[in-house]
């Protein structure tokens, strides 16, 4: 295990200082008390671009067939034309130490310089209170008021993460609501596959064309698989696994690194353990000639994810990225009613390391979300008594971020054909693939007289939408299919007094949509994972697409002969060359229909057409 640099002091300090309880909370929150003012804090103050228009330009330039395709830039070449210049950084980090704060560690892309201060010069420097909150099972921090820049760091800094410990990403696996019993046992041989609930990466090597690949010899040697996540795992899991599906692989190929001090192994999965697991071993197994590189962050604060992938884009080791993490896009949006300040610099944050990323020419896939066209659903219940600490919350038409980005690949989900009688006697069918919303459960099981109510699986299935913060990407541009945001969408929660309006999302919005790209990730025809020796089956959602898709990608980059880089150009300019349209089905909010939608976006992968596409662009590409 490698520590990245000098961050263990910086990751631990907010939560032994506070005593935060770990756990998912719904995105908004009521404050319950001052934090004390000399409570020692652990930030990260992000830094601006210095020239965001050229990078953007450049980033488009490169996966564009001309004189800049694929020439991707190093980290210190993207730092010398885009990022804060070292007279910058002094500049800020100087004035930092005036308002009070101790310098901890400087990322060496200059987007981001790690510190720490007391509650009281959080609040004074940035004319905000931090309250102490209580929600479900989670107590922490929130800052409240409106975030005033300091003068000496208006145009250099975009704000300052780590004052939210409530509103926090978590992770995308789904288990079986009603398939065949969900098991786990120990493992003891071999791992057998090819039914639904109990596929392994050779049944979807199988599936999407990524045979033929490995016909050609490809495994992904000499390539770097890169996984951010924000729970800690044990990597024997990862390689019993490897062995379990017949594997050789190198036992050394494993790295984990640990950012913001890393995380602690939990007494159980209820902090995403096993996601941890599956990434790993999913695009893993895909890739077996591959390193595989683990960034490890505690989930403790709204830094601490932006933060592994500082990291990842500092080290430039990675050739090909993914995560299974994230949380509504509105979260970060203002909330009058609660008096919470805009974050969607933090938002900007994480476009700026995946800006870095495209550059380098490293492909980023995160999971499109598994709460339908319904992203705050997850999380946040929308029936039920409301209480001070759960309150219930409508269902407005939202997408998840990070997949938002549109620097990434936002990966989907679909449902492959199965069949299987339910011990009511109910039979469920699904005859070809189909995009994943479980609302298929519901009408063919009241169809047959035994029905399951909505609100037990609503609105389970592919995130899917249209960003109500990005606007629509170029590579999207005169795409049929393209949509924009639903008019009359807002967030409201009861806390128990009534409906409060938390958020209005703009209307006929032409935002980013997504998904971009999907398999197959509906736990009813899902997969078996490994943790911490024990196997597990009918385990979905979009948080296998996404390593599925990082270790094709290493497949893919090993085959021509380099980095490929953002996908999303190719996905849209291509279509149905290199993937297969998917026109059945629906994530509740949208339909499947034929070229791109917002339920399963271009359709299913097909890995090795997407090569041949790959391979044609390099050899015309001057």
């Amino acid at each position: 295990m490698t520590r990245y640099a000098k961050h263990g002091l910086l990751g631990s300090v907010a939560l032994a200082a506070l005593g935060f309880m770990i756990g998912q909370a719904p995105a908004a929150r009521a404050a319950d008390g001052d934090v004390a003012i000399g409570s020692v804090l652990a930030q990260t103050v992000y830094l601006s671009l210095r020239h965001p228009a050229e990078a953007e330009a450049y980033a488009k330039a490169i996966q564009q067939p001309g004189p800049s395709y694929h020439k991707f830039l190093t980290t210190a070449q993207f730092v010398s034309a885009y990022a804060a210049t070292d007279a910058d950084l002094k500049r800020v980090e100087a004035s930092l130490k005036q308002l009070g704060y101790t310098i901890g560690y400087v990322f060496p892309n200059h987007l981001a310089i790690q510190v720490t201060s007391s509650a009281g010069t959080a609040e004074a420097a940035l004319g905000i209170s931090l309250k102490h909150a209580t929600r479900g099972n989670r107590t922490g921090m929130v800052a409240s008021g409106t975030i005033h820049m300091p003068d000496a760091l208006r145009g250099l800094v975009r704000g300052f993460g780590g004052l939210d410990t409530l509103n926090l990403p978590h992770p995308m696996k789904v288990r079986a609501a009603v398939a065949g019993a969900s098991t786990s046992h120990p493992v003891t041989g071999a791992l057998v596959g090819g039914t639904p609930g109990n596929y392994l990466p050779a049944d979807f090597a199988a599936r999407y064309d990524v045979n033929p690949i490995y016909g050609q010899g490809i495994t992904g040697a000499g390539k770097t698989i890169g996984i951010v996540t924000l729970a800690n795992f044990f990597p024997a899991d990862a390689y019993s696994f490897y062995q379990q599906v017949g594997l050789a692989v190198s036992p050394t190929r494993i790295t984990v690194v640990d950012v913001d001090g890393g995380a602690d192994i939990a007494p159980s999965d209820a902090l995403g353990e096993g996601e941890t697991d599956l990434d790993v071993e999913q695009s893993g197994s895909l890739a077996p000639g591959a390193n595989v590189r683990v960034y490890i962050s505690p989930n403790n604060t709204n830094a601490n994810f932006i933060d592994g992938f500082e990291a990842i884009a500092s080290e430039n080791i990675a050739d090909t990225v993914s995560t299974s993490w994230g949380q509504p896009e509105l979260d970060f949006f203002a909330d009058p009613a609660m008096q919470q300040p805009s974050t969607t610099f933090l938002i900007d944050a994480f476009h700026d390391a995946f800006l870095e990323m495209a550059i380098q020419g490293q492909s980023m896939y995160v999971a499109a979300g598994d709460s339908g066209s319904f992203d705050t659903v997850r999380g946040c219940p929308n029936s039920g008594t409301p209480t001070a600490t759960n309150p219930v919350c409508n269902a407005p038409y939202a997408v998840d971020s990070p997949s938002n980005d549109p620097l990434v690949t936002a990966a989907g989900g679909t449902t492959t054909p199965f069949s299987f009688s339910l011990k009511s006697g109910a039979v469920l069918s699904v005859a070809q693939e189909q995009a994943w919303g479980w609302d298929y459960i519901v009408n063919e099981t009241a169809a047959q007289g035994e029905p399951i109510p909505v609100s037990e699986l609503f609105s389970v299935g592919d995130g899917g939408g249209v960003s109500s913060y990005f606007g629509k990407p170029w590579y999207q541009d005169g795409v049929a299919g393209i949509t924009k945001t639903k008019p009359g969408q807002s967030f409201t929660e009861d806390f128990g007094a009534g409906p409060v309006t938390q958020v209005v999302l703009p209307a006929k919005f032409a935002g980013r949509n997504m998904p971009d790209l999907s398999t197959d990730a509906d736990p009813e025809s899902g997969y078996v994972l490994i943790e911490e020796g024990q196997a597990e089956n009918f385990f979905g959602g979009t948080s296998f697409v996404a390593p599925q898709l990082n270790g094709v990608t290493a497949l893919l980059d090993q085959g021509v002969g380099g980095r490929i880089g953002a996908l999303n150009p190719l996905l849209y300019g291509l279509q149905s060359y290199v993937s297969t349209d998917i026109t059945a089905g629906d994530n509740w909010g949208y339909n499947a229909v034929a070229g791109y939608e917002n339920a399963s976006g271009n359709g299913a992968l097909d890995a090795t057409r997407l090569g041949i596409a790959l391979l044609a662009l390099k050899y015309f590409s001057p």
